[in-house]
């Protein structure tokens, strides 16, 4: 596997690609990273991937730009919008075969990179300079449908929850696709401004992975942006606020659920450790909160940790009977007050840690995991490879762990509590 990487700082360009035989198909992507702010803008940011990837100027309706697609092999277009820390990430990814598997030498990779320079910098407008308003309402409803989905889904509605009590007032709690309120309010003029905004301003990282894969594309964006002021994606560490918030909300659902958020004093270099300790805490089925929360006391169907690394915070998560709530808060706290007074088994750090390092081992395994976790370094500023992370989990000592379960302050509560139907 041959990695590059390479910075563009007066055009805000991050750029990695890595050329392997492993991988058949290629991947070319450019994800644009802005500053969440306001629900309001979150809708509008969101709305433009997908807004923007329906047609082009050279390919100007959806059967144009899928005849093309299926030209390139079934090749296949993804827009998409998350949240990393306190940034809101626009994507946009074109997906194909890798050059050597086409026929008569066919650069598909280049033709994919086109289409994403088309998309990106010439979506089709209407003769108000506008986007069309049938794809504009579509694209809209759509992504009401997806806080629908969201909402339908109890244990991602509660994480949400739990994320924008936990982050309230913070950038991070701002909703990554906005709110039903600021989506019916969006405007194809506020759309487009947005646009023209992230175009402008945006930090950007690209990626091209696949067999052949090179910088190609990376360069037609140099050239495309130009000099440019490009916005900072800064990541605040959250500190806990003192007093512990508590939010409950009742509902007609069978299994209630509990989200515990936790804020970790500790410093960028120990956040490695950090995250050694959320997995001891919960995050395999060999961890405190499934052997002991879930099967010998009995409290919940589910019980995990997860460690969010660039806000540097855990959260728990567990899916419980309403009347087993309180009981399982407690519990929970218990397993981390015991880590705190160093109750830690070799056999518990070992597992941890074989579990961290297989994970790690497994980045390589897909471009998308690899896209992921080059992303991840690049909006932190350290670019590290999995087998540096796995190898300095393996180093790791009890005191460190021990160290980091110290610094962990409750923060926020939430419990969704099941209510008669």
């Amino acid at each position: 596997m041959n990695n590059h990487f390479f910075e563009q700082k007066d055009c805000g360009l991050q750029a990695f690609w890595s050329s392997t035989p492993q991988f058949k198909t290629a991947r070319v992507s450019a994800h644009l990273v802005l500053p969440l702010t306001t629900p309001e803008n979150a809708a509008l940011y969101a709305l433009v991937p997908n807004m923007i990837s329906r047609a082009t100027r050279e390919y100007p309706d959806y059967t144009q730009f899928g005849k093309r697609l299926a030209e390139l092999y079934g090749a296949s277009v993804q827009p998409g919008v998350t949240r990393v820390g306190d940034n809101q990430i626009l994507t946009l990814a074109a997906a194909g075969i890798a050059n050597p598997y086409a026929f008569d030498g066919e650069d598909v990779q280049q033709a994919l990179s086109e289409m994403l320079e088309s998309i990106l910098f010439t979506p089709l407008c209407d003769e108000n300079g506008l986007f069309p308003e049938d794809g504009f309402l579509q694209e809209q409803r759509q992504l009401l449908e997806t806080l629908d989905a969201e909402y339908n889904d109890k244990a991602t509605y509660a994480m949400q929850r739990c994320v924008q009590t936990m982050f309230a007032g913070e950038p991070a709690g701002v909703p990554r696709i906005g709110t039903r309120e600021a989506i019916l309010n969006a405007t194809r003029e506020g759309v487009k401004a947005a646009w023209e905004y992230a175009v402008k301003h945006a930090q950007i990282c690209q990626f091209t992975i696949g067999d052949g894969a090179d910088d190609r594309f990376a360069q037609q964006l140099i050239k495309r942006l130009g000099t440019r002021d490009a916005v900072s994606i800064e990541t605040k560490r959250h500190t806990a606020s003192g007093d512990v918030k508590r939010v409950t909300e009742e509902m007609p659902v069978v299994q209630s659920k509990l989200v515990m958020g936790f804020a970790i004093g500790t410093t960028p270099e120990e956040r490695l450790a950090a995250k050694l300790m959320s997995v001891v805490l919960g995050g395999t089925p060999s961890s405190k909160l499934f052997m002991i929360v879930r099967e010998k006391q009995s409290l919940c169907y589910y019980c995990a940790a997860r460690h969010d690394t660039p806000k540097n915070v855990m959260f728990v998560q567990s899916g419980v009977e309403t009347k087993d709530l309180d009981r399982t808060e407690e519990a929970i706290l218990k397993e981390l007050d015991d880590m705190k007074k160093g109750n830690i088994t070799d056999d518990e750090i070992l597992f941890a840690k074989l579990a961290m390092c297989n994970s790690y081992n497994a980045v390589a395994d897909s471009a998308a995991s690899m896209e992921t976790w080059y992303l991840s370094g690049m909006l932190q500023g350290k670019l590290h490879t999995p087998e540096e992370y796995a190898e300095r989990i393996m180093n790791i000592t009890k005191d460190e762990i021990v160290s980091a379960a110290e610094r962990v302050t409750l923060d926020t509560v939430y419990k969704l509590k099941g209510a008669a139907k």
